[in-house]
């Protein structure tokens, strides 16, 4: 086994986990329909049984939208997951279809057990099964079979929930991956794992002996929740904060320091430019260099002109969600 950070190893690494461990893969949520209501099921209640799209945290309405996140992430692969994403096989292909075109490694998530046909047309690159709540794992044999025949890298994905001994027979039978997530306990899910006598410590699960077991799989991966947040999500932000303008300063998570202005933005924007300073336009504020709230004369010139000026630290996604906010 070889030890990568906050506690997840692997004997065998899917190419895909490789893209996420970088940073570089886009989460593409396909929708949040499902046939299935599994307890553990992290999902927000943004997304939960509600036909929505989503790269990253970016809500997508067209093919510009999801350009547009790959592009800030300087992505090189994709992610499809849900919800179930197979109940939207047509989007799915399309999407797929387009992520190749860019030379994007593909990876998508199911709990249907694929058929040929459908396997023919998906043309991704790696598949990984999740049987719901591990039962029936007997069902995803031929389809991880069929997926190897074509060409694609196939396992399952599961949580750590109890140990099935089937799923480790039937990925060591087929030369499969098995992908190992600890489970994670969100606003969704949280009763219904206490419920069954989880243990939850902070927002994870720490089941040692489920995950020792498992490690009979010959192609093995255990991901932690905490690798997730401060390997995974902090590599992507810091790819995202880098093709930023070069007036906002990176930290070493991955946010972004800046000046905000808020309030007249039209005289605002005279001002920066008379300066001769660069700038960002929102809706709501316009960004700038932190050397703008420390510059006497500029700020009370936008202070006169009906401005508000704050120093914040942000995170660098869509959203522009805010982490720290002082006036100035």
């Amino acid at each position: 086994m070889k030890r990568i950070e906050a506690g997840s190893y692997y004997s065998y690494l899917p190419e895909g986990c490789k893209l996420c461990r970088r940073g570089s893969k886009l989460v593409l949520f396909i929708t949040g329909l499902c046939n299935n209501s599994c307890f553990y099921c992290p999902i927000s209640k943004e997304r939960a049984g509600k036909d929505v799209i989503f790269a990253n945290e970016r809500e997508v309405h067209s093919i510009d939208d999801f350009i547009s996140e790959l592009e800030l992430m300087s992505a090189e692969g994709v992610a499809i997951t849900g919800g179930e994403p197979l109940l939207k096989l047509e989007r799915v292909i399309e999407f797929v279809r387009l992520s190749k075109k860019l030379d994007l490694h593909v990876h998508i998530y199911t709990s249907i057990s694929v058929k040929e046909n459908v396997l023919k047309r998906l043309k991704v690159d790696e598949i990984r099964f999740h049987p719901p709540e591990l039962q029936n794992p007997d069902l995803y044999e031929e389809p991880i079979r069929i997926a190897k025949k074509l060409g694609m890298d196939a396992g399952f994905e599961i949580p750590a929930i109890r140990f099935e001994p089937k799923i480790v027979e039937i990925a060591n039978r087929n030369d499969a991956f098995l992908n190992l997530n600890q489970l994670e306990a969100s606003e969704t899910n949280w009763s219904k794992l206490e419920e069954r006598g989880f243990e939850i410590e902070d927002y994870y699960v720490e089941c040692p002996e489920i995950v020792k077991m498992f490690e009979k799989a010959n192609k093995f991966h255990y991901c932690t929740a905490r690798f997730k947040d401060s390997a995974q999500f902090r590599r992507r932000l810091i790819r995202m904060a880098m093709n930023h303008p070069d007036f906002y300063l990176v930290t070493r998570d991955g946010t972004l320091l800046c000046c905000r202005i808020e309030g007249d933005l039209e005289k605002a924007k005279e001002i920066l430019k008379n300066s001769k300073i660069d700038f960002a336009v929102f809706e709501d504020c316009i960004e700038t260099s932190l050397e703008v709230a420390e510059d006497e004369k500029l700020k009370e010139a936008l202070i006169s002109a009906g401005c508000e000026v704050f120093l914040v630290e942000r995170y660098p996604t869509v959203k522009r969600t805010l982490i720290e906010v002082q006036r100035v």
